[in-house]
């Protein structure tokens, strides 16, 4: 027990320092920077300190949170700042040495295609990972736009009813509903071709229910996941952190329906 204890307080310690922690083959445990960080840490810290140290998995899950935040931050503005501006500078001089042969101009306008498609996808990226602005949006409005403005991309129609977010919630908990609406959302706009969306969020005793439902092409729900969906144990675990639970339910053509249960204190 002893043992187990002082692990339990160096993987604490090397998270309140910005490091994660990976268990090493002699029982110890290494430090390692914070954009190393894996999934099975996460797993670890969400199921064994849950069952030891309630207390300490909160204060755990509160900086594992801040972390990631973090590195969106960091990966966002370099993102944008940096492979932004070159590509952007790229587009520039392809633009600009458009001339000569027929065959060179043609290459050169598939190269130009290319860079604005890949600027775009920057572009993308760099805006789903930026930090949520839950303080001055609060989280009802930040669902809302993630979900609206989804839908306006896909043309399609979309059922937004969301008046239970407005309720108190911590904020490692309305961080963690919006980063699951946003890969949830995310994923609907990628796989599944829906011809509808539903957002929606209720209340049930100390429990709030976000609910993300699309009537497009589903998923084999029982077999491994694809590419396309190993997003979908990070949601989990990310959810586990805050104790709180994902439930899938999926079947090919059927559509997907994403339930994410939180405790309304945190």
């Amino acid at each position: 027990m002893g043992k187990k204890l002082t692990g339990i307080k160096a993987y604490a310690g090397c998270i309140l320092r910005a490091h994660s922690c990976l268990f090493s083959p002699t029982g110890g445990w290494l430090a390692t920077p914070a954009t190393a960080m894996g999934r099975e840490g996460l797993m670890w810290a969400g199921m064994t300190i849950g069952k030891d140290d309630k207390a300490l998995r909160r204060k755990l899950a509160r900086r594992l949170i801040a972390v990631q935040e973090e590195q969106r931050l960091r990966l966002s503005r370099e993102l944008h700042d940096d492979l932004g501006q070159m590509l952007a500078s790229i587009a520039l001089e392809l633009h600009n040495v458009r001339a000569g042969s027929r065959e060179l101009d043609d290459g050169l306008a598939r190269a130009t295609v290319l860079v604005d498609q890949l600027s775009a996808k920057v572009h993308d990226a760099a805006w789903s990972l930026r930090p949520a602005d839950l303080d001055r949006l609060g989280l009802r409005a930040s669902v809302e736009d993630l979900a609206t403005m989804l839908c306006a991309q896909l043309g399609i129609s979309c059922d937004v009813d969301l008046e239970a977010l407005s309720s108190p919630l911590s904020r490692e908990i309305a961080l963690t509903l919006y980063r699951i609406a946003q890969e949830a959302l995310t994923n609907v706009g990628k796989h599944a071709q829906p011809s509808r969306v539903s957002v929606t969020a209720h209340i049930h005793d100390d429990r709030m229910r976000l609910t993300i439902e699309d009537d497009g092409r589903g998923f084999d729900g029982g077999a491994e996941p694809g590419p396309g969906h190993l997003g979908l144990a990070g949601m989990r675990e990310r959810l586990a952190l805050v104790g709180g639970e994902l439930t899938i339910e999926t079947a090919m053509t059927k559509g997907t329906t994403v339930y994410a249960d939180v405790p309304l204190a945190g």
